[in-house]
C-alpha cells in the first residue's frame, strides 16, 4: 500500500468531510479509533489526528518506523483553537503541519495532497543480503529467482559495470548454452518493477551493467 491516509480525530462529522474531498484521489482513507488500531497498516502516508492527542502518536509514528521497514509516515495536527506555543510545539516534535479545523477542509486536502506526493518522490528500496530480499514501505518486491540474483550481483558492484558474459555464468552457470539476451529480458523486468524508486540500472555497452543508488 504505497499511500494512506488514517484519520484518528474525535470530530467524526469533521472527519467525513475530509474523506470525501478525497474521495477521487488514488490514496487509501481509512480510520482509527485508537492507536493499536494503526499497525495492521503497513505503510501509512499520513496521520490526521487532534493536537490533544498528538503526543501519543508522535511515539506512535516512532514504533511504525521501527517495526516497518521504509515506513514514512507524516503527522497533521488539528487544534479546536490556534496557539502559537502548540504550532511550534507540533512542529518541533515532528508534525509536518499544524491547521486550524476551521480553516475549510479544500485546504487541509491540499496540504494532504502535496505531502503525498513529496512522500512518493522519495520512494526507496531496501535490500536483504542475506536473503537476497528487496522491499519498498516495508512491503516485500516480488521477484524472480533469477531477478533477485541479477540484481544481487550487481548491488555488490554497486557502482561499477559487471560485463554480461560474468552475470550470465554467475546467474544461469556454465553449463547454460542458452543466448546471453536472457539477461537484457531481466534486466527490463527490474527496471519495470523498480520504477520510480531511488535505484537505477543502467546499461554500458561494450562494458556491461552497472546499478545506482540514488
Amino acid at each position: 500500500m504505497d499511500s494512506s491516509i488514517i484519520l484518528c480525530d474525535h470530530d467524526l462529522l469533521w472527519d467525513t468531510e475530509l474523506k470525501k474531498e478525497l474521495t477521487n484521489e488514488n490514496i487509501f482513507i481509512g480510520h482509527a479509533d485508537s492507536i493499536e488500531d494503526i499497525f495492521p497498516f503497513i505503510t501509512i502516508g499520513i496521520i490526521v489526528c487532534s493536537f490533544d492527542e498528538f503526543y501519543n502518536f508522535i511515539e506512535c509514528k516512532s514504533s511504525l518506523d521501527m517495526h516497518h521497514a521504509g515506513s514514512k509516515t507524516s503527522i497533521l495536527a488539528i487544534a479546536d483553537d490556534y496557539s502559537a506555543s502548540d504550532e511550534l510545539t507540533a512542529l518541533s516534535l515532528g508534525c509536518f503541519d499544524y491547521q486550524l479545523r476551521t480553516v475549510p477542509v479544500q485546504i487541509i486536502a491540499q496540504r494532504i495532497r502535496n505531502r503525498i506526493a513529496d512522500i512518493s518522490l522519495d520512494k526507496k528500496i531496501y535490500y536483504d543480503k542475506d536473503t537476497k530480499d528487496i522491499y519498498t514501505d516495508g512491503c516485500l518486491i516480488n521477484l524472480t529467482r533469477r531477478e533477485r540474483d541479477v540484481l544481487d550481483i550487481l548491488l555488490c558492484n554497486k557502482g561499477l559495470p559487471v560485463a554480461k558474459e560474468i552475470i550470465l555464468k554467475e546467474v544461469w552457470g556454465k553449463g547454460f548454452s542458452g543466448s546471453i539476451r536472457v539477461i537484457d529480458t531481466v534486466i527490463k523486468q527490474l527496471r519495470q518493477k523498480l520504477a520510480g524508486y531511488n535505484i537505477q540500472i543502467i546499461t554500458y555497452y561494450g562494458r556491461g551493467i552497472s546499478i545506482e543508488i540514488q
